[in-house]
């Protein structure tokens, strides 16, 4: 959470005045680059990417689209340690159990 506020890397303006005019370089804004791989509604994405590349509407700057890629993540974190607790170690040692590649021909 604090980590993606503080170090990724922001398209973003440096005053709120620019911010507006200008908008995000969407291209080389970390955090709108790891939700086009990682947001699956097409639809929020490309809202996204019109506010925050225009300076306006709900996603004007970088602090709100940082945030909603930290809610984005602590979702697939959350998915995946549910699944994961599923696993039983049989079904590790099934999986990590050495197998023959080469198709016998006989």
């Amino acid at each position: 959470n604090w980590k993606i506020k503080q170090h990724a890397f922001s398209g973003g303006r440096e005053t709120k005045k620019e911010q507006q005019e200008l908008g995000a370089d969407l291209e080389v804004d970390v955090s709108y680059q790891w939700m086009r791989f990682f947001l699956e509604d097409d639809d929020e994405l490309e809202k996204i990417g019109q506010d925050y590349g225009s300076g306006s509407g709900e996603y004007w700057n970088t602090g709100k689209v940082k945030g909603r890629l930290i809610e984005i993540l602590k979702e697939l974190v959350a998915e995946h340690q549910e699944r994961r607790a599923t696993i039983t170690d049989e079904e590790v040692r099934k999986w990590m159990a050495e197998r023959s590649i080469v198709k016998n021909s006989t």
